[in-house]
Parts: structure tokens; sequence; C-alpha cells
């Protein structure tokens, strides 16, 4: 009954403020029955790597991704493995001729859960492949019975060791070849970019979400080129999101982070994310290493890493796509 009155709130809305008939209102089609695959497990696994060969072989595809950066990085990918590809975020759009591919980022912070809502649901493809932690499984199967989509669940094991270090770094003396600090203020990774540096050893690169990707990018090669000087990162933690970092090992310059309101400890698949970027496959450093910068931080890194990810129970939804979807019941 719910369903059924939201629905009728929405149509009057179309009907007498239009004038045009109710069966020309404008759902997203919920109708179409595709194939989902759900690529799930540990960083450094391979998923979104197996995704998006998918896409590289499709006719025509979207990688739709949460950060800006990455999506830059999936676009130039595309275009250099000759399948054009359009680039779409809030800062630019890079159309190439001829490109049936598109990388798009999602469009402010505050509605990133109701637009992968909208994606998921609403994404008329006949495949659509989807990377994250195993404990968003049984939330997007419940919702996808409203597509009644086939869902297929891929489970990929980390293919390096990652190793939890015993004691803190302590000193930024103690940073080796291929750390990488992580912190959550982009004025502290400047000032510990200058504190490293000071010590006159090391040189060090930066990556962070809010610089534009092209600097980014030549930061981190200059990180991965093992002939370079530039043997230490200081990042946000964007490198969570997928970035090709050949990093040896991870330091958590705090556990904690600024959630808009207040200091909050950060969850337990934000420090796997982040954690899980040392060590690569394939990489100088396959084996990872990963510690925080104080004592009293380990326990928190310790047992989150042992820890399975909380089973994801809400999905964010806004007016519109209740809509959608109880339209898609009603039929």
């Amino acid at each position: 009954m719910k369903c059924q009155a939201f629905l009728s709130v929405g149509i009057k809305i179309r009907k007498y403020t239009s004038g045009q008939s109710t069966s020309n209102f404008d759902f997203t089609d919920l109708t179409k029955k595709r194939k989902v695959f759900l690529h799930v497990g540990p960083t450094n696994g391979g998923k979104t790597y197996h995704a998006l060969k998918r896409l590289e072989s499709s006719a025509s595809g979207i990688y739709w991704g949460p950060l800006r950066l990455l999506t830059w990085e999936v676009a130039k990918r595309m275009n250099k493995a000759k399948v054009p590809c359009d680039l779409i975020t809030v800062q630019e759009r890079d159309e190439v001729d001829g490109a049936r591919h598109k990388a798009v980022t999602i469009l402010g912070s505050k509605t990133k859960g109701f637009s992968f809502t909208r994606a998921l649901l609403g994404i008329a493809a006949d495949e659509l492949h989807l990377c994250g932690d195993a404990a968003a499984v049984p939330l997007i199967q419940e919702v996808l019975k409203v597509t009644n989509d086939n869902v297929e669940v891929q489970t990929y094991g980390r293919l390096s060791p990652l190793v939890p270090l015993e004691v803190p770094l302590g000193s930024f003396s103690n940073i080796k070849t291929g750390d990488c600090i992580v912190t959550f203020s982009r004025q502290q990774i400047y000032k510990f970019k200058k504190q490293i540096q000071d010590g006159g050893k090391r040189l060090c690169s930066v990556v962070s979400g809010s610089l534009p990707p092209e600097t980014c990018t030549r930061q981190a090669m200059m990180f991965n080129d093992e002939t370079s000087e530039f043997d230490v990162l200081v990042a946000s933690d964007a490198i969570g999101m997928g970035l090709n970092l050949n990093i040896s090992g991870i330091i958590f310059s705090t556990m904690k982070r600024f959630d808009g309101v207040e200091m909050r400890e950060l969850t337990v698949p934000k420090i796997k994310q982040i954690a899980g970027r040392a060590g690569r496959y394939g990489s100088k450093f396959p084996v990872g290493e990963v510690t925080c910068l104080r004592a009293d931080d380990l326990p928190l890194l310790h047992s989150s890493l042992t820890a399975p990810s909380p089973i994801l129970e809400v999905l964010a939804l806004s007016f519109e796509i209740l809509m959608k979807i109880c339209f898609n019941l009603v039929l």
C-alpha cells in the first residue's frame, strides 16, 4: 500500500503540473533483465582488473567510479588499449571521436549513495559488473530481486601476502623505500612531506584526490619509477580506491578522521581498503607491510584486519528511486 501511495503522488505531480498522460511518466526501465556480476574480495585480488578487461572487450559500456582520479585513469587505460572512451567528471568532459565507452564519476559526495543505487537499479545494460567487499552481496542480491536480474558472485582472494607489523614506525627516520604515509588532511600531507624531506635522505611524491589527475599521475609515475629519487609516498585515502601504485608498506598516521561533524575511528572496510594497497602482485614489493605511526593505534589496526566487514543492511534511496521501484512492483 505504501508503494501505491508513493506512485500515486508521483503520477499526480506529473499529470497536473505538465498536463501529460501518466503513460508517458519518465521512469527508468527496471524491466530489462540483465546479467549482474559481483566481483568481491580483498584489495589486490584482481577484481577491478577482470571487470575492466570485460569492459574493454564489450561493444559499448560505462565505467562508473567514486573518484575523479580513478575515473580519469580508467579512461586513459581504455584509450591506450585502442578502445575509444569519453571522460565525464564534474570538472571536465573529454569526448573522443567514435567512442562507445564512457568513464564517469559521481556528482558530489552527498549523493553518492543515491547515484550508485540509481545506477544499480536503472542502467539498462546487458551486463553490469560491480566491484567491492563481500559484505555488500546479501543486500545487493535482495535489491536486485526487484529487477529480476541474474546475479553471479565471483570471489577473489588476495594475490600477495599482507603482514601487519607489531611495532609502530615511531619516527620518519625509519621510513624505507616504497613506504606510504597515509593521512586524511591536505595540510598534514604537505607537513609530513616537508618533515620527511628535511631529513635529507628521502624525496616524496604526493597523491591526493584534490589534485588534478594529471598531477597525481606524474607523482605516481615518479614514485613507481625504480630509477627515480622519489621513493616515499605521502597520500590521502584516495590510494584506497584502486590506483596503480607500487607500495611496500602502508603507515597510518592516525586511525581517526573528521566525518564532517566530529573525529571518528576509521571503519573496518576503510582500514582494510587502505592497508591492502601495500604489496602488489607482480611488482618489486610482492609482500606488503602495514603499521601505524604511533603505538596506541596498533590495536585497532590489527583487530580490523582480522575482523569481517559488517554486512550492509541499508541502501541509500531518494524519492525518485523509490517511485521507480514502486512503479515496477505494481505493473
